[in-house]
């Protein structure tokens, strides 16, 4: 009789359940992470050598790179801080461009936060001001950082647009 009771009572019906706060949880961690993996670029291992800010510089495409969404990026970056610039293919140096600007990167893939199908996102970036000659003027570099991955989902523009700051001036934006 104590056994029948027993089964009675224990028939998988709850007054509480675990489940909906564990996925409160995991919810609630997976909008923290993709706040944080919005945030703006940093810039890393800038080198700035003193010298005058370039007007306007040429950038020379990069076909290697598989996005395009590098150079609007780098124009719009440019013209917000006051510097016009033109695109040319990687073979012509026109000698009307005294400031070139050289990039690279690494496209990589990924399935943002609350998405299941993957989607490329510009990982890594390096930007090199050289004069017509050759000379090094300054170069700044953008990688997804660390642990966080804290720009990882965050547009190119603003991943880009901190490391075209410290190129122009030796300090982040």
């Amino acid at each position: 009789m104590i056994t029948v009771g027993l089964s009675h009572a224990l028939s998988g019906c709850a007054l509480f359940s675990f489940e909906p706060a564990l996925e409160l949880v995991k919810a609630s961690g997976l909008a923290v992470s993709h706040v944080v993996s919005t945030a703006p670029g940093r810039p890393i291992d800038t080198v700035h050598h003193a010298g005058p800010r370039p007007n306007s510089v040429c950038i020379t495409h990069n076909p290697m790179v598989a996005s395009s969404e590098v150079v609007p990026a780098l124009q719009t970056a440019l013209a917000q801080a006051g510097v016009s610039s033109r695109v040319y293919a990687a073979d012509t140096t026109p000698l009307a461009c005294p400031v070139w600007l050289l990039y690279s990167g690494t496209v990589t893939w990924d399935a943002p936060p609350f998405r299941s199908a993957p989607r490329a996102y510009l990982s890594t970036a390096q930007l090199t001001l050289r004069t017509m000659h050759g000379e090094v003027l300054a170069s700044s570099a953008y990688s997804v950082d660390g642990l966080l991955e804290s720009s990882k989902w965050a547009t190119t523009q603003d991943k880009l647009s901190p490391v075209v700051q410290a190129l122009l001036t030796g300090f982040g934006g």
